[in-house]
């Protein structure tokens, strides 16, 4: 859903949107039903608006250990500011921003795409190391067995490491 500057007041208007979808990379995560997504928006000036509300999904992430799929829950509050620029501002040049200035996102169109900004959060809600639990034990090296569902019979020779040397020598001291 796009919405132009013109359509937002200063007073502020409620938006919220039930049934959201949005295209994202299957390699990332993928969608378990809707976005839900409840903002306001209120027009500050003639170029500016601020964007408060939050986003709730569930995701289907991957573990990055055994590979098994599981569910992630988003519900992020969000507080954005939207600045119309010029064609003369985009220019690179050297530019001391205030710390009220580095949370601005700057739009080249008068045009706010609330689909973008669900999935511009939902890709901010990803959490760094994508674990389906801290007790998953991965997939055997050896034959790719999910090892959360089964054992198997492998031997996991302990690899020659650079510290047995270290190793040895404690223990010879010993």
């Amino acid at each position: 859903m796009k919405i132009p500057f013109s359509e937002i007041s200063s007073t502020g208007a409620r938006y919220t949107l039930n049934n959201l979808t949005v295209p994202c990379d299957k390699r990332d995560f993928e969608l378990q039903g809707p976005i839900e997504l409840s903002c306001s928006l209120q027009r500050k000036g003639k170029d500016r608006v601020v964007l408060q509300g939050m986003v709730q999904a569930i995701l289907l992430l991957r573990c990055s250990r055994c590979l098994a799929g599981f569910p992630f829950q988003v519900h992020a509050n969000m507080q954005l500011i939207y600045e119309l620029v010029d064609a003369e501002h985009c220019h690179l040049k050297e530019v001391d921003l205030s710390a009220g200035e580095l949370d601005v996102i700057e739009l080249l169109e008068p045009v706010l795409d609330l689909e973008d900004v669900a999935r511009q959060q939902l890709y901010m809600a990803l959490p760094v190391r994508q674990i389906c639990s801290e007790q998953c034990l991965g997939i055997c090296p050896e034959c790719g067995n999910n090892l959360n569902d089964s054992t198997c019979d492998c031997k996991r020779d302990k690899k020659n490491s650079p510290f047995d040397v270290l190793a040895a020598l404690k223990n010879k001291e010993k």
